[in-house]
């Protein structure tokens, strides 16, 4: 329940040598148990607490007895996992037996032998130690938590281990650091059983298996066999302890790398193919790049990292070879050597970008290499990988999921036995916070402090929910770390299944890293695979092949397109602040594009860059150096800092350390006491070299602020190409980029969004069609000659299996509704719903949905199997032995006449809409608003920039994005985005606004907003809000009372305008509020709509590198 560096600074305080880790069913926790006890100056000792196969519940803990004990350890954990259920392994003696070198067996209260004594059956229990004596080296531990029955128990399994001359050793089981955790412990135990726990207990602080100290074991020990007793108890477990201590490096390996084998001279093999990538590349006759090679080739030489190099070569191979789209991310687009291998598409040397970033003589441990491929195809990608290195060589890396406010509550919830639909509500009102936030939230949050949570009834849920803070919860699958190694593997690292059936590592990114592993990161990118869509799109529509590797970087119609801001659905740039920044900026090229991208960070914003620099481009100001000599180095970004490779360069400059230097003094600007211990070596070179006092503090002070939190070029660069490419497709192949887009749905808005941006670039919305709607979006010529449009896809249909949509798509075409009830066979609810979806409406044309709804009723009703009738055997009214229709059925088969029943009125349709495919296809939601919004004077998103900058507008439409980023101020600040039917209108709700406005903003999705106008470019315009609106609630209102009730409602008293007060001071001075960059409160009160027309996505571009 404690961390592992908790426990080991406690028990260096309490005196304590060494230190035992048995986690649950692995080694979880191994690695950094041995890296805090060696911090903290104690042994660590490393175990697992295995189920033994049985009829009941039999634990034993086996330790690790040095190297060869960690690799037995290893490979039964992993045994173990394979043997049992997902989530339940379990040992056998003989699994024991076949991994028993180096391993020590402890069998406790938990063990069989345990249990027998329990039982009062010693003649069980004898026996019982006999068998696993036979199978390995063993140990009775002996535990007395004072609880009923646990001293008798400790007295028979002491005279156990004498009689059958056995060790005996003493344990405490620990679970926590304190008595006061145990009823957190209680909860996980509960949550873990699936069972609900007595709230009386809840507030029992009288605990046992707390980590005690040397005199209160020994105590124990005394309470169990007295005080000459004790002395050898605790002698027998100090000597098994000191035997099992484990070396980090000598014991773990690590101190050494473990990369995959390459057959013959790895380094002469890299230089080989980097000569061949010169000449394929076209650099082969520059000087320029071959020092650079050199100079790379020295490093990765040095630091004997070519295998490493070959095999992430290797695979990126492996990927392309598959069709599937791959590139570069991150600091290794530095690299030319990543280049001219074929890893990356980025010229280092065209975009200025360098290698220490990314490797460095300094640098210590592997560089980081990531690799960006279609996410649809990920699992296709780690398959290729697993075939070519082989099962016993790779395996996905894992990550602990932690304890966070909403998973804290809906456990502790349960574990107490509040209603399932209580704790549901409880759990979404909160928005994605720390469970240590909970209290604090109820009383910062305006959204929050407005609800009933706070009511003293959940006091006890809210105290022990914050608790759960940043304990693991479970283990789950990384979302892109694979490691590549050699068939020794699996003595380094226990393995289990992942859900998706890959092999994965019980160790995290952290861990494998401390051991030595090769950690690729294959990132699964929405927009790789919306590109990759696109283009397959756009060559069955028109025949053109598409190669987005080679299309020229410099076309002007995208870069227009660009600049309009009107980048919705593209890579990086669709969020409103991008589209602000792209508005001012105006970016002409790619490198416009990299600048873009690095600018849209927290280091630029913190320290004050974004704006001196869009003025010094748009020639308002002239570009200001700190010091001639960095010029240089900032004349790309006109004097201010945008990139990490500046701050090295600035670094290098002003001290002359080198660039290798200059990279491990910035990355020690991520934390206090490195800031401080670099700042004063900076200060001392820097004036030994002659600059003034002034110029370093200034230069100084641009670091701090802006090195923690910036954003590295080659990173930017690797994605401004995409960026580009996205664009590119939306210029040149609009519908196909529409279906790559909502297929994979890459973004930040909701596809109902995107669809709306379709209409507005001229694309025709098909509608859903049973027999030419596919799995996927497609793009489809329109037989009148115009543009391609868009169909609508059969996934889009809530609830529908893949199994559904092959039949439907594999039984094409139908001739009526009843044909395709007969062939598709699909669930009535999901016929219902494409009916009333207007999937049916091309084959009956004129036959209103109601009457094709009763349709269904009547094929289900005659085409039931009644119970009577064998599994097999068809009815009457099924088909005869030719496939045809019989009796009542075939009637059914009639074209289907108009019944007389209503059609649905466009409100109906609509609403069919978005509760069937989240989306309205035929018409937009707020057109049904528009009578009221034209009394109330509502500017549309088309007029806004037509309108004077800080005029005050009233503005509606659906909430489509709600972000509250970091921002300079340190404030909370919300950005939301409307979509009104002629675009988007982008919100800023300032924290003296949220009291009234907050709950409204996160707990309504049709909202109306008044503020004032603020321009940004020729075309991007933003609301800066001081109101809003329920526009449901003002519609109401209009139904009932009229305009005068609407706008009595609208001029009700203001809220108090609280702020939300605290702040985080992260060490650069950077200050920030504890609720940015997390997802919002969910409704507190009131229900959302069943489809949730609105997200809070952060694209697709996964987690940013180091």
């Amino acid at each position: 329940m404690a961390p592992p560096a908790a426990l080991a600074e406690r028990a260096a305080v309490l005196g304590m040598e060494t230190l035992a880790l048995t986690d649950r069913d692995g080694l979880y926790g191994a690695v950094r148990h041995v890296r805090a006890c060696a911090d903290a100056g104690i042994g660590a000792v490393v175990g697992a607490d295995l189920r033994v196969a049985s009829t009941g519940e039999e634990r034993v803990v086996v330790l690790a007895e040095g190297r060869a004990g960690w690799r037995s350890l290893c490979r039964l954990v992993t045994a173990a996992h394979a043997a049992g259920e997902r989530g339940r392994p379990l040992v056998t003696r003989e699994m024991v037996g076949a991994h028993a070198e180096g391993l020590i067996v402890l069998l406790g209260p938990a063990s069989d032998v345990g249990r027998a004594l329990t039982g009062r059956r010693p003649d069980v229990a004898a026996a019982r130690l006999a068998a696993w004596r036979a199978t390995a080296e063993t140990v009775i531990e002996i535990v007395d938590h004072r609880d009923r029955g646990d001293g008798p128990r400790a007295a028979r399994m002491l005279a156990l281990a004498r009689e059958a001359g056995v060790p005996a050793v003493l344990g405490n089981a620990v679970r926590y650091l304190d008595p006061s955790d145990h009823p957190v412990a209680q909860v996980l135990d509960v949550t873990r059983r699936l069972v609900p726990l007595d709230r009386r207990h809840l507030d029992d602080r009288t605990g046992q298996a707390y980590l005690k100290s040397v005199p209160e074991m020994r105590r124990v020990a005394e309470g169990i066999c007295g005080p000459d007793g004790a002395e050898a108890l605790l002698a027998a477990t100090r000597r098994l302890s000191e035997r099992c201590v484990l070396d980090p490096g000598r014991d773990l390996g690590m101190d050494e790398v473990h990369l995959p084998a390459v057959d013959g001279d790895p380094h002469a093999r890299l230089a080989a193919r980097c000569a061949d990538g010169m000449a394929r590349r076209g650099l082969d006759g520059s000087r320029e790049a071959a020092a650079r090679l050199d100079q790379e080739l020295g490093v990765i030489g040095r630091k004997g990292l070519a295998p490493y190099f070959l095999t992430v070569a290797d695979a990126a191979a492996l990927i392309r070879a598959r069709g599937i789209r791959c590139a570069i991310r991150g600091s290794g687009a530095g690299s030319l050597v990543n280049y001219l291998i074929g890893i990356g598409d980025l010229d280092p040397l065209r975009h200025d970008l360098v290698m220490e970033r990314f490797l460095a003589d300094s640098r210590e441990g592997l560089p980081d290499i990531d690799l960006d491929v279609e996410s649809a195809r990920r699992l296709e990608a780690y398959q290729a990988l697993f075939d070519r290195f082989g099962a016993d060589a790779t395996a996905c890396v894992s990550m602990m999921e932690t304890y966070r406010a909403r998973s804290a509550l809906r456990d502790v919830g349960n574990a107490v036995g509040l209603p399932p639909h209580e704790i549901d509500a409880i759990a979404k009102a909160f928005p994605r916070i720390r469970a240590n936030q909970i209290r604090a939230a109820l009383d910062d949050l305006p959204e929050l402090r407005q609800s009933n949570l706070a009511a003293g009834r959940l006091e006890v849920l809210f105290r022990i929910a914050e608790r759960l803070d940043g304990l693991p919860r479970h283990i789950a699958m990384h979302p892109c770390g694979v490691l590549l190694s050699n068939p020794g593997l699996r003595d380094r690292t226990p393995v289990e299944r992942a859900a998706v059936g890959f092999p994965m590592s019980q160790f995290d990114k952290d861990d494998v890293e401390a051991m030595g592993l090769l950690k690729l990161d294959v990132l699964g990118v929405r927009m790789q695979s919306a590109m990759a869509h696109a283009v397959a799109e756009a060559a069955r529509v028109t025949g053109e092949t598409i190669a987005l590797e080679d299309i020229p970087r410099d076309d002007p119609a995208t870069y227009a397109l660009v600049r309009t801001s009107r980048t919705l659905g593209c890579f990086q740039i669709e969020s409103p602040g991008q589209r602000e920044l792209i508005g001012r900026l105006q970016p002409r090229d790619l490198d416009d594009l990299v600048i873009d991208i690095s600018l849209f960070r927290p280091g630029p914003v913190n320290s004050d860059m974004v704006t001196p620099f869009l003025e010094a481009r748009a020639g308002t100001r002239e570009p200001a150096y700190p010091h001639p000599d960095l010029e240089p180095a900032l004349r790309e970004s006109l004097g201010v800092i945008v990139f990490h490779e500046q701050v090295l360069r600035v670094i290098d400059v002003m001290t002359g350390c080198g660039l290798s230097k200059a990279e491990a003094a910035r990355r020690s600007l991520n934390h206090e006491r490195g800031q401080a211990v670099v700042g004063a070596w900076f200060r001392e070179r820097a004036l030994a070299r002659g600059y003034d006092g002034a110029t370093v503090e200034r230069v100084w002070r641009m670091l701090t602020a802006f090195g923690a939190f910036g954003f590295c070029k080659a990173h930017a660069a690797s994605f401004a190409l995409p960026t580009y490419q996205s664009a590119w497709l939306k210029r040149h192949h609009t519908a196909a980029f529409y279906a790559g887009v909502l297929t994979h749905d890459p973004g930040m808005y909701p596809k109902r969004v995107i669809l709306d941006d379709a209409r507005h670039f001229g694309v025709p919305i098909l509608p859903l069609d049973v027999n030419r709607s596919d799995a996927d979006w497609r793009a489809e010529p329109v037989p009148a000659g115009g543009p391609a449009g868009i169909r609508v896809a059969l996934s889009e249909v809530r609830g529908i299996s893949d199994a559904e949509i092959g039949r439907i798509a594999g039984a094409r075409p139908y001739r009526s509704l009843p044909d395709f009830w007969r062939r598709a066979r699909v669930s009535r609810p999901i016929a219902e719903r494409l009916v009333l979806a207007g999937a049916f409406d091309a084959l009956h044309e004129g036959v209103p949905r109601r009457d094709l709804l009763c349709r269904v009723g009547a094929l289900d009703r005659v085409t039931a199997r009644p119970a009577h009738v064998p599994e097999g055997q068809l009815p009457l009214g099924r088909e005869d032995g030719d496939g045809d229709l019989t009796g009542v059925e075939a009637g059914l088969a009639e074209e289907i006449p108009a019944g007389g029943l209503p059609p649905m009125t466009p409100a109906e349709v609509v609403e069919a809409e978005l509760d069937i495919l989240g989306m309205d296809v035929s018409r937009h939601v707020m057109t049904f608003y528009a009578g009221l919004l034209a009394g109330l004077g509502a500017v549309r998103a088309a007029d806004l920039p037509g309108r004077p900058d800080k005029s005050e507008v009233l503005v509606a439409g659906v909430k489509v994005a709600t972000q509250t980023p970091a921002v300079r101020s340190g404030q909370r600040v919300i950005f939301a985005t409307l979509d009104d039917a002629t675009g988007p209108v982008d919100l800023t709700f300032f924290e003296s606004v949220q009291d009234r406005c907050a709950a409204t903003v996160f707990g309504s999705w049709l909202l109306v907003a008044r503020g004032r106008l603020r321009r940004a470019g020729d075309r991007a315009v933003s609301i800066t809000a001081n109101a809003c609106w329920d526009l449901n609630a003002l519609h109401e209102e209009w139904r009932r009372g009229g305009p005068d009730a609407v706008r009595a409602a609208m001029a009700g008293p203001p809220g108090r305008g609280r702020p939300v007060g605290r702040r985080i001071v992260q060490p650069t001075g950077f200050a920030m509020s504890p609720y940015s960059d997390i997802g919002h409160a969910g409704p507190a009160v009131r229900r959302p709509p069943r489809t949730a027309l609105w997200h809070t996505s952060q694209g697709s571009s996964g987690p940013t590198p180091t």
